[in-house]
């Protein structure tokens, strides 16, 4: 019986922030609001923000007793490295990058307006969706020196790398959302493979 493929990986501090803002919600359809002879006198709308982390990660190829595995360890094989640990099962990086989606969140902010002048917002913290923000200072919106791009009906969304060991922060001015991944892992993959 054959096993799962196996890939190993460790994470690098290089890190793509991914986020962009929508309107679409259910909220919409039942917030409240009060209108006076048409005009909209009392009002309330919610935005989001949705938050990907990606991260690159070296791939390592796994051996057991020198014999390169090419599937998950078998019950044999663990049950020998539980009984002596580090000797048998060892990981060996082979120079490749993947990437490691490490974290979704999402933000509401829910605005209320009264009289079409006066506006208020309250921004709650951002719910995780899936996994831990290793970039949790390093928020996109709300920064005025992030863009959100917008490309045709696509969603406005903006892009930044964070390195968490440097604190280098680099916001993307132009960047194509086909492409945001591969250049991502095009631009850091030499760098991290070598430094490791």
């Amino acid at each position: 019986m054959s096993g799962l493929p196996i890939d190993k990986v460790s994470l690098t501090p290089q890190h793509l922030i991914v986020e962009y803002t929508s309107t679409e919600s259910i909220f919409g359809m039942v917030a409240p609001s009060y209108k006076i002879k048409g005009v909209k006198v009392v009002g309330t709308s919610h935005f989001q923000v949705m938050r990907y982390v990606y991260t690159l990660a070296l791939v390592e190829d796994v051996y057991f007793d020198g014999k390169k595995l090419q599937e998950m360890p078998g019950f044999r094989q663990l049950l020998t490295e539980w009984i002596q640990p580090g000797q048998h099962i060892v990981s060996v990086p082979n120079g490749k990058t993947s990437i490691v989606h490490a974290y979704t969140g999402k933000k509401n902010i829910i605005q209320a307006t009264a009289l079409e002048h006066y506006k208020a917002s309250v921004p709650l913290a951002f719910l995780n969706i899936f996994g831990n923000d290793p970039a949790p200072d390093k928020v996109l919106y709300g920064n005025p020196a992030v863009p959100f791009i917008q490309q045709g009906d696509d969603k406005p969304m903006a892009a930044a790398y964070y390195n968490s060991q440097s604190k280098r922060f680099e916001i993307l001015q132009q960047f194509d959302r086909l492409t945001l991944l591969q250049n991502f892992q095009r631009r850091f993959s030499q760098a991290m493979s070598a430094t490791g």
